[in-house]
C-alpha cells in the first residue's frame, strides 16, 4: 500500500569494503535527510566499520560471494524506509541537492496517485578525476521505492528490475551525484577486481551482450588492449551477422567507442591491419541509427594515428556537430577532450592557410583552458601577421579570453607576445599595467626568456 506524502522515510543503503577514505563523506550527505543509514560490510580490514558505527549507521555483515546484487539485496532487506537511496561509498550528493530529496519524493507521491506510480528517480552523475574535475557525465537510478519484488540483478554492473517483469517508471530530476570512483588512483584497482567477476558472468550467461560490453570496458580500463578489442568484437560481429542480440543502448555505444579507442592505442605497425575493419565497423554503427559522438571522436583519432589527417579532421568536426545534437543519457568522453580536438583542428587549418577556422578553434580551445601556451601562440602569431589588425585590436580580442584585471592573465599573454616578438602588443599590455605591476615585472630578470 502506498505511503502518504507526509510519511516519506528514506533508508540510505550502501555496501562497502575497505572504504575508510570515503565512508565519512558517503554518510555525511544523508544526515538530517534520511530516516536511517544502513551499511553492509563485505569484509573490511581497515577502519570502515568503526567509522560507520561512530557516525550512527546500522552496520551489518555479509559474506562476500562474488555477487554485488546479492550484497545489495541483503542491504535492501534491512531497510525500513519506503524509499531507498542506494549510493556507493564513492558517490555523494552535495548538501544542497540532498536537502531537495524529501520534497521531490513528496511531489512524486502526489503525482503517482494521479497518473500511476513512479518507482524511481533518475539523477545526473558527474564522474570526477583526481583533481576533482568532471571528465564525463551520465544518468543513473539510485533512489527508488522499497517494494517487494524490486531488486538488483547481475553479479556485477547490477541493475534494478521487478521479478514480475513489470516496467520500471522513473521521474527525471535536477539532482546530481558526484562520483570519484573513476579517478586514476582507483581505476586500475576496479578494473582488476571487475574482470574476474565479468568473465564468470559471461560464462554463466554468454548471450548477455551487456556483460560482454562491460568486460571489454574493464579490459580497456586495465590497459589490456588486445582483450578489450576481442571482447568488443564479440559484440559487434554478432550485430554484423544480423543477429537480434540483447544489449542496451549505452552498452552498444561503449562497444563501438571502446573498440575504436583501443585500436587507436595500438603500436603503429599494427594499426594498418585494422583500417579496413574500422571502416566496416563504422558503417555498421551508422546502420544502428544511433547518435553517440564518442564514436566519431575515436574514429577520428584512429584516422589521425594512421596518418590520414584530412579524414581525422572530418571525423572530429562531425563529432563536434553531433555533440551539439546529443540529448542522450550515456556518459561521453568527448566533452573532457575538447581542448585536444580543438587544438588538432586549429593546427590543421593553420597548416592549410585557413586563418578564420584556425582562430575559431584556437579560441574555443582557450575557452576550455585559457592557460595553454600552444593555442595562445598560434593566435598571437596570426594577430601579429594580420596587417589589418592593430595591436589595440589584438589586445581587445585577447581581452575576451583573458581577465586582464588579473596579473596572472596579463603576464601569461605578455610572455607569449615577448616570445613571438610582438613588440606593439607587449607595449599595449605594459600600458595597461599598474605602476606596482610594472615595478614587479622590471625586477624579474628571467621573465620572457
Amino acid at each position: 500500500m502506498g505511503k502518504k506524502a507526509g510519511q516519506i522515510k528514506i533508508s540510505q543503503c550502501m555496501i562497502v569494503k575497505n572504504e575508510e577514505q570515503n565512508i565519512r563523506r558517503a554518510l555525511s550527505w544523508g544526515k538530517g535527510v534520511v530516516h536511517e543509514q544502513i551499511v553492509v560490510d563485505t569484509g573490511s580490514t581497515d577502519n570502515t566499520v568503526k567509522i560507520a558505527e561512530s557516525m550512527g549507521a546500522k552496520v551489518y555483515h555479509f559474506e562476500w560471494c562474488d555477487d554485488f546484487s546479492a550484497a545489495k539485496n541483503y542491504a535492501i532487506e534491512q531497510a525500513g524506509g519506503n524509499w531507498i537511496a542506494f549510493l556507493d561509498a564513492d558517490e555523494y550528493f552535495s548538501e544542497q541537492d540532498a536537502k531537495k530529496i524529501p520534497g521531490i519524493l513528496k511531489k512524486i507521491e502526489n503525482v503517482s496517485v494521479k497518473s500511476g506510480r513512479i518507482h524511481m528517480l533518475r539523477t545526473a552523475m558527474y564522474h570526477l578525476n583526481d583533481e576533482g574535475e568532471t571528465f564525463s557525465a551520465g544518468q543513473h537510478d539510485r533512489i527508488f521505492r522499497n517494494m517487494r519484488g524490486l531488486r538488483y540483478k547481475n553479479r556485477i554492473h547490477e541493475v534494478l528490475s521487478f521479478s514480475s517483469g513489470q516496467t520500471l517508471r522513473y521521474a527525471l530530476t535536477d539532482l546530481t551525484i558526484m562520483h570519484t570512483g573513476y579517478s586514476d588512483s582507483v581505476r586500475d584497482k576496479k578494473g582488476n577486481r571487475n574482470i574476474p567477476l565479468l568473465k564468470k558472468s559471461v560464462e554463466e550467461d554468454p548471450e548477455n551482450y551487456d556483460l560482454w560490453s562491460y568486460l571489454g570496458e574493464s579490459y580497456a580500463v586495465g590497459n589490456q588492449i588486445e582483450e578489450a578489442i576481442d571482447s568488443m568484437e564479440h559484440v559487434i560481429e554478432r550485430i554484423t551477422e544480423g543477429a537480434s542480440i540483447r544489449i542496451c543502448d549505452d552498452r552498444l555505444f561503449a562497444a563501438f567507442a571502446v573498440w575504436f579507442s583501443a585500436v587507436s592505442f595500438l603500436p603503429e605497425d599494427a594499426l594498418g591491419c585494422y583500417e579496413e575493419k574500422a571502416r566496416r565497423y563504422y558503417d555498421i554503427f551508422l546502420k544502428q541509427d544511433k547518435l553517440f559522438p564518442d564514436v566519431e571522436f575515436y574514429m577520428g583519432r584512429f584516422m589521425l594515428r594512421t596518418g590520414k589527417q584530412t579524414e581525422g579532421v572530418d571525423f572530429f568536426e562531425l563529432a563536434l556537430a553531433k555533440l551539439e545534437e546529443y540529448k542522450g543519457s550515456s556518459s561521453l568522453k568527448l566533452p573532457s577532450r575538447l581542448d585536444m580536438v580543438y587544438n588538432v583542428l586549429m593546427y590543421h587549418y593553420e597548416q592549410h592557410g585557413d586563418a578564420s577556422k584556425c582562430v575559431y578553434y584556437g579560441t574555443l580551445s582557450l575557452r576550455v583552458d585559457r592557460y595553454q601556451e600552444a593555442p595562445l601562440e598560434v593566435l598571437v602569431r596570426l594577430l601579429k601577421a594580420d596587417p589589418n589588425t592593430a595591436a589595440t585590436q589584438a589586445y581587445d580580442f585577447l581581452a575576451r579570453l583573458y581577465l586582464f584585471v588579473n596579473l596572472k592573465d596579463k603576464l601569461f599573454v605578455l610572455k607569449t607576445a615577448m616570445k613571438l616578438g610582438y613588440s606593439e602588443l607587449v607595449e599595449k599590455i605594459r600600458l595597461e599595467m599598474t605602476e606596482q605591476e610594472k615595478g614587479w615585472l622590471d625586477g624579474q630578470e628571467e621573465f620572457g626568456k
